[in-house]
């Protein structure tokens, strides 16, 4: 089965032994497990600072673009550290970044209008897609979000198997909800929700190297359902999403 990884990171993790830190580790861990493709962001975006991990992870992927497109660490625009919009969306159009992450717990800010409504209204006019922890939001803030937001293809990762009502009464309200598998563990969690919600709504993704990968893999190879319709959460649902952003520069006048 071809499967694409939508959450992975390379990197050194502050409170655990990690399987790998860097990009070879990285390639050798998904040819152990017949991953063939990630999406990958940066520790040092999580941990330290999101400019520093972007820059660390552009200068490891250069070269293997084959397999391993960049996943960037985002802040609000308040404090400069992403420079003004404009900045900001050229270095991702120039650095063909189609997917990004935030981290409001941890860097201490919130997802509400007055503070990331420039850059979150901006995402969504380009359709990117934005990963978010469960422990980094609340069910309110992704109501709203995905309500104020339609353009972003919002993916929910380490969700755990206490949240699924909460899950399936969101998606019911917004089709721009997606889940990821890395700690979806409901017994029968993936074919519930593919009965209800068609198999457009899930997309593979391992949380590595803090996660076990095992788990996310069993999910997705033991699946019981339409062939297609595994393989669109392996691999084309993540595609799709990949193929929505717009990364046209705008033309000036």
């Amino acid at each position: 089965m071809y499967l694409y990884d939508a959450n992975c990171a390379i990197g050194a993790w502050p409170t655990d032994r990690v399987p790998y830190e860097n990009v070879d580790g990285l390639l050798r861990e998904m040819d152990r497990l017949g991953i063939s493709r990630a999406l990958v962001s940066h520790t040092l975006g999580q941990h330290f600072d999101p400019q520093a991990g972007n820059r660390a992870l552009m200068e490891a992927l250069a070269g293997h673009e084959d397999r391993l497109a960049p996943c960037w660490t985002l802040l609000p625009l308040s404090c400069g550290e992403m420079g003004t919009l404009s900045e900001l969306v050229a270095e991702l159009l120039a650095a063909q970044v189609r997917a990004v992450r935030l981290y409001p717990k941890s860097h201490s800010f919130c997802l509400d209008e007055w503070l990331c409504g420039d850059l979150l209204g901006e995402l969504s006019r380009r359709r990117y897609i934005a990963l978010i922890d469960m422990a980094e939001t609340d069910w309110t803030e992704i109501d709203r979000v995905c309500g104020e937001y339609p353009g972003i293809s919002w993916v929910l990762t380490q969700l755990g198997y206490r949240h699924l009502r909460f899950l399936f009464g969101a998606m019911s309200a917004h089709a721009n909800l997606y889940c990821d598998l890395s700690n979806f563990s409901t017994y029968l969690g993936v074919e519930e929700t593919l009965s209800r919600f068609g198999h457009k709504r899930l997309v593979f993704g391992t949380g590595l190297p803090a996660m076990d990968p095992g788990g996310p893999i069993a999910r997705v190879c033991y699946t019981q359902g339409d062939p297609q319709h595994v393989e669109a959460i392996a691999h084309g649902n993540l595609e799709r999403l990949l193929g929505r952003v717009w990364l046209v520069e705008e033309h000036k006048a």
